[in-house]
């Protein structure tokens, strides 16, 4: 018995360890094949801006459906940023829509019936988005993403019903219902019939009547075989019998047969009750035990469910388990080229400390090496740390290039101060002057995916919805309007009546004619109220009348002035809008604007209010510039040049450090000329848009030329100083 005992026992844990790989790996594998996959297709869009490799499964179609996703997405955050801006007042009326909503959203579209998957894919969307922000994946993550904790929250709702229906099964085995159990588990038979007898002696102390015993002993207990009412896959069912111990069980069987000791119990006590009341001795017993049969199958879902906590907390251990595998088989290891900064740290401090003299010579190495990084190694966008440091870097350039800008006076060199100017020109227009302007296949009337999508429904309703930005403005109109009629009619309303009101009290309105054109107050002239003794009376009541007339004007005037100013808030705004809204998104918006106008008494302002519109759509669509740090090859560039100024200002001494990087400015310059995709930085944390340049659509050929031709210059001065300052030195040796 004991070796018995023994090899069940092996055979459970056997079985629990066997559901456990099998859940496991396969999330595990699906979060794999989802990052490995997405990697790919992304490097592909960077390169060439589109997926090349055909999808050939079911991972590799919803990673291809998803980015296809990121692609609108990240044109509707585009567009939104530079048609117009929220209001103060009106930023908590709108929906955060951040890639944790776009995740969410495109989670509750893509998600399938298989709970398994489904907690891979939301898996993967956790990853999706901390890659875009530049995060590792921590374990931390996922119970953080709301759709995550849904998809567990799906799974493990099927996991406890999976553990109840496997507990009602081994229930029924139990009780001799013919029933497929799965696992291992341990069971003690329950005889039905015994347990109802052993109530029946309870209930007559011993002595059960004969013809009771020889009906029960012929009656048939059919229990009905219970039928599984929802479908779970296999690695559901794996998890409940990983979640469903054998304590579990035993504790689930032992209120069963308490629950069913019970039942006969009370069958049994109705037996009594039926004969005192006439009935026949076969009909007592036999209505007991149908009462007792139909009490099995509640007895059995009742203690079934008991199990359900305890596979909760087993199921959520193994998830804590499955997170924190999830974290580190999508850790990636800090690229080498990532490392440079404290490389770049400890060789400076080296040199400093040991070598003084070759300071400079580590600095220009330094430099050298970070702009050949710079333009072929990294992506200054897309790595936080990178950005940060090349940010930092930036705004230290101005800094130290203002302060030695302001010493020009003192260079006496006439082409050093050439250099200085026009290096300083060019950082200044790199920051205002777009690198690609109005290009044509990026307006919105070329982006079809944009305008079917998802995201073109949301952009509407931030437009003209309920709280849309438009909507805000009509609002504030309204509101003006409903104030500017309030002052006449509160001035007629109660002012007129209380002077009126004042010469009835005093006995000196006599009545009111009403003619068809007019209304003529009578009053007695004579009245003591005119008299000189009241004249200070009647002074404060005309006052009464004066100030309040000259307030409601005055409220009046400011209610005009403000309804003026929202209309032109309103008509600016529609104007940021249209200049880049496609005719489709235009007459989406003129007609739901129009329907809210007709609805209110906005429709006193209406023509005005139209007019704005023909304003508006006169405007030709157009498609936002780009700026030079917008884009990846454009920010490289930007870099350059604000190293470049540094190096004409700060460090302008040394004729290396200019002709270097004039010499890398130039390079990166010349790069742009040969892109054929741009990847645009929209916002942190959201996708870049990635474009594909076609026929026709060049850079700012301007700038460009400009750039390298106050870069040759610089290079060309530097040669120049260097050359001159060595002539100096041989001339005063001979």
């Amino acid at each position: 018995m004991k070796r018995y005992v023994t090899f069940s026992l092996f055979l459970v844990l056997f079985s629990i360890f066997a559901f456990s790989v099998s859940f496991e790996t396969k999330v595990t594998n699906d979060y794999q094949d989802y990052i490995q996959t997405f990697n790919t297709y992304l490097s592909q869009i960077e390169k060439t801006g589109s997926i090349e490799s055909v999808p050939s499964n079911q991972v590799e179609n919803a990673v291809s459906t998803i980015i296809t996703e990121f692609e609108p997405a990240a044109y509707y955050r585009w567009i939104r940023m530079r048609s117009f801006q929220i209001p103060s007042g009106a930023v908590g009326n709108f929906t955060n829509v951040d890639m944790w909503y776009i995740a969410q959203n495109i989670y509750q579209r893509y998600k399938t019936n298989d709970e398994t998957e489904n907690v891979a894919l939301a898996a993967f969307l956790v990853y999706a988005v901390d890659d875009l922000y530049g995060n590792s994946v921590s374990q931390t993550d996922f119970p953080y993403f709301s759709t995550f904790n849904q998809a567990v929250f799906d799974l493990g709702s099927k996991v406890q019903s999976a553990g109840a229906d496997l507990t009602r099964s081994y229930f029924q085995k139990a009780i001799g219902v013919q029933s497929t159990v799965r696992g291992n588990y341990n069971y003690s038979p329950l005889n039905l019939k015994n347990i109802f007898i052993s109530a029946l002696n309870k209930i007559y102390n011993g002595a059960v009547p004969a013809d009771v015993l020889d009906i029960v002993n012929v009656y048939n207990l059919k229990i009905q075989p219970f039928v599984q009412t929802q479908q779970v896959s296999q690695y559901t069912l794996d998890l409940a019998l990983q979640s469903l111990s054998q304590k579990t069980l035993d504790d689930a069987f032992a209120d069963f047969k308490n629950k069913l000791s019970q039942s006969a119990n009370n069958s049994v006590k109705s037996i009594k009750t039926l004969i005192t009341s006439g009935q026949s001795t076969s009909v007592a017993v036999t209505k007991a035990l149908d009462s007792y049969v139909s009490a099995v199958a509640v007895q059995e879902l009742l203690s079934a469910n008991t199990v359900r906590n305890s596979v909760s907390k087993n199921f959520n251990d193994s998830i804590v388990k499955l997170e924190g595998t999830l974290a580190s088989k999508s850790a990636t290891p800090l690229s080498p080229i990532e490392w440079r900064w404290l490389v770049y740290a400890g060789v400076l401090i080296f040199f400093f400390l040991y070598r003084k003299k070759w300071v400079g010579y580590a600095m220009l190495s330094i430099l050298a090496f970070e702009s050949l990084v710079l333009i072929f190694g990294i992506d200054p966008m897309l790595s936080r740390l990178d950005s940060t440091l090349y940010g930092f870097l930036i705004v230290t350039t101005a800094f130290l290039g203002f302060l030695s800008f302001l010493r020009i006076t003192k260079v006496k060199n006439l082409f050093q101060i050439f250099s200085m100017v026009g290096v300083a020109i060019l950082f200044l227009l790199v920051l205002f002057v777009p690198l690609y302007s109005n290009l044509p296949s990026t307006k919105m009337s070329q982006n079809q995916t944009f305008l079917k999508s998802a995201y073109m429904g949301i952009y509407e309703n931030e437009l003209y919805g309920q709280n849309g930005i438009l909507t805000y403005d009509l609002q504030n109109i309204s509101s003006d309007i409903s104030a500017l009629r309030s002052d006449p009619y509160n001035f007629a309303n109660q002012t007129v009546s209380f002077y009126l009101s004042t010469l009835k009290k005093s006995g000196a309105l006599k009545g009111i004619v009403e003619y068809p054109n007019s209304i003529m107050v009578n009053v007695d002239r004579n009245s003591p109220y005119f008299g000189f003794s009241n004249l200070n009376n009647l002074k404060d009541s005309i006052g009464v009348v004066r100030d309040r007339a000259q307030s409601a004007i005055n409220d009046m005037i400011n209610r005009i002035d403000a309804v003026n100013r929202n209309e032109n808030a309103f008509s600016q705004t529609l104007d940021g809008i249209y200049t880049f809204a496609a005719p489709q998104l235009r007459n989406d918006i003129e007609s739901g604007i129009k329907a809210q106008i007709s609805s209110s008494n906005l429709t006193e302002v209406s023509t005005s209010l139209m007019d704005t519109f023909k304003v508006a759509g006169s405007l030709n669509e157009r498609a936002p510039n780009i700026q030079f740090f917008q884009t990846s090859d454009g920010s490289k560039l930007f870099i350059l040049i604000s190293l470049l100024f540094l190096s004409v200002t700060f460090f302008r001494k040394n004729w290396i450090y200019r002709f270097l990087i004039s010499l890398m400015t130039i390079l990166g310059a010349m790069m742009i000329f040969y892109q054929k995709v741009i990847e645009i930085f929209v916002e942190y944390g959201f996708p870049t848009y990635s474009h594909t340049l076609v026929k026709g659509e060049i850079p700012n050929i301007a700038m460009l030329v400009i750039t390298i031709g106050i870069s040759i210059f610089v290079a060309f001065e530097a040669l120049y100083t260097r050359f001159k300052s060595i002539s100096a030195k041989e001339g005063k040796k001979a």
